[in-house]
């Protein structure tokens, strides 16, 4: 089956058409920049839709998934930033919206990028798809994400949102910075350290984003994240005991205040106890469901590399 990926050259979507294409899948990335890109796999531009290549291999069957959308946590949040972040996730679906439309049939499915940020800050309360949207910028954000998501004019597709909680990662995201200050013996958790982190492992993300596009049945909301999530000091105790290094250094909540304001607290100092219950009740099997085990899978892989 072709699937679209729309902002298949970040860090989940360079690792979802590798495993789409170990599946015998055909992924095509669209870009508004195809031209910038060298990927092993074939990139198409926005106005490519109604030329005859394209019309053809969306003559069949197809899916389409949805991963665009500027880094929450790369800089501080002024009041110019927020309206860019906001910006990059509304504006480019009336781009994705059309191109769609163009297509000769509309797509299986459609799956669309979110957050857990959708919930705000719950602290130890158990959090599942059922559960009611927060506060906060970042809820607000998931919360307009979904609502513009939902007005998408495809009446045949099957529309799916992936709330998605921390990606485990040796290519980026939160745990190659976590790594740093343990590498120098300066580790140590971050504010309270009762604050949840929900994890995912990169290849358990991946691998259930397709069974969300093959499973005919699904449909709605799922939480993406492990099924067991952790606290800040369990997280940063488990990343000292992989790497052997010691985590008893301690950085103060108003440090992270200082250096990121309002997005470090709250990205970092802020969090959610979720849980995949619709995925385990469709049957989705995780790999790596102990933090340990998916750092120490991640670690040693990173190790043998080198």
């Amino acid at each position: 089956m072709v699937i679209l990926v729309f902002g298949g050259t970040g860090l989940i979507g360079q690792e979802f058409c590798a495993h789409a294409l170990m599946n015998n899948h055909q992924p095509i990335v669209v870009s508004r920049f195809p031209e910038r890109y060298n990927i092993p796999y074939q990139i198409i531009g926005y106005a490519d839709a109604a030329k005859p290549p394209v019309q053809r291999m969306l003559s069949g069957e197809f899916a389409a998934v949805n991963l665009t959308g500027a880094n929450i946590a790369s800089k501080s949040w002024s009041d110019s930033r927020k309206k860019y972040l906001l910006e990059s996730r509304i504006d480019i679906l009336d781009r994705i919206e059309l191109f769609l439309q163009q297509a000769p049939q509309e797509p299986d499915a459609l799956l669309q990028s979110s957050a857990i940020g959708y919930y705000g800050n719950t602290g130890s309360k158990k959090i599942d798809e059922n559960s009611a949207p927060g506060s906060g910028f970042l809820s607000e954000l998931a919360q307009k994400w979904e609502e513009r998501f939902q007005k998408v004019e495809l009446e045949d597709t099957r529309k799916l949102i992936m709330r998605t909680g921390i990606v485990l990662s040796n290519n980026g995201g939160m745990l190659p910075k976590v790594l740093k200050p343990f590498k120098l013996f300066a580790g140590g958790v971050i504010g309270s350290g009762k604050q949840y982190v929900s994890w995912i492992h990169i290849q358990d993300q991946v691998r259930a984003m397709m069974h969300l596009i093959e499973d005919k049945y699904t449909h709605g909301v799922y939480n993406l994240t492990a099924p067991e999530p952790v606290t800040m000091k369990t997280f940063t105790k488990a990343v000292g005991k992989t790497l052997r290094r010691p985590a008893f250094f301690k950085v103060p909540s108003f440090v992270i205040k200082a250096m990121y304001g309002q997005m470090g607290k709250e990205t970092i100092l802020e969090g959610t106890r979720v849980y995949p219950k619709r995925l385990q009740d469709y049957e989705f099997e995780f790999i790596f469901t102990d933090v340990n085990l998916a750092l120490k899978n991640l670690l040693i892989k990173q190790k043998k590399q080198k």
